[in-house]
């Protein structure tokens, strides 16, 4: 099986409303949800699935595709995808710990 997520822009709006160029609620709406979750299911499943988080790999998960990849190709993807959703939730932690309700 192959999945291929690409999450939710929060980096980028964050920055934004930190610039008071989007709203509290563009913020929150631009957290993810349901592609990490898919995400970290792909990659615990590794074995038999090959998970992709980041555009610069599509020519090298082509080039797997049309041969055979292998389990430690899906393996290197599954460690990215970890690290990718580990970054992605320490932008959104830092990000609301900054922002105070009114």
């Amino acid at each position: 099986d192959l999945v291929v997520v690409n999450l939710y822009p929060f980096a980028e709006t964050a920055e934004k409303f930190e610039k008071g160029k989007a709203g509290f609620d563009e913020l929150i709406e631009n957290i993810d949800i349901g592609g990490p979750t898919l995400i970290r299911a792909a990659a615990k499943n590794y074995q038999d699935v090959l998970v992709v988080v980041d555009p610069a790999d599509y020519p090298e998960v082509a080039t797997q595709l049309s041969g055979e990849e292998t389990v430690e190709f899906r393996f290197e993807m599954a460690k990215k995808a970890f690290g990718h959703i580990a970054v992605y939730d320490v932008v959104i932690a830092e990000t609301l710990m900054g922002v105070q309700l009114s």
